[in-house]
């Protein structure tokens, strides 16, 4: 069996809102359906990379805790503390910049569904960054 890729559904409060957020923080393209709003459903997208959108009348139950992250992305060649820097100012982080013991610096955000994003990548200079707190 080949696989090609494999996309997260997250349910959302609103598509519009959820494309508006992960376009601004994270520089994500959105197709949506339909066409024109209001928004049902959507493809974000970065590269090859995708994330669909689910609009739903049920509510979201996240409760956001560190270390227990909804999404991981990966990141190669990105201003890493630019990102971070980036982020924090905009008030979406929600775990610091820590070195890991595996050698991944890493720093959660939150988007307003809730889902928690952990973004890592290795760095070269690592003595300034702190270890986790667990």
């Amino acid at each position: 069996m080949g696989v090609s890729l494999i996309v997260p559904v997250l349910k959302v409060k609103s598509v519009m809102d959820t494309i508006n957020w992960y376009h601004e923080m994270l520089g994500f393209e959105a197709d949506p359906f339909p066409e024109l709003p209001p928004f049902q459903f959507a493809i974000l997208r970065k590269g090859r990379h995708e994330i669909m959108v689910r609009e739903t009348a049920l509510g979201i139950e996240n409760h956001p805790q560190k270390y227990k992250w909804d999404l991981y992305i990966r990141l190669e060649e990105t201003p890493f503390r630019e990102l971070y820097t980036f982020l924090a100012a905009k008030n979406v982080v929600s775990r610091r910049l820590e070195c890991m013991l595996y050698g991944m610096s890493e720093f959660e955000i939150t988007d307003p569904d809730g889902y928690v994003i952990c973004l890592g990548q290795f760095l070269e200079e690592t003595d300034d960054i702190p270890s986790p707190e667990i």
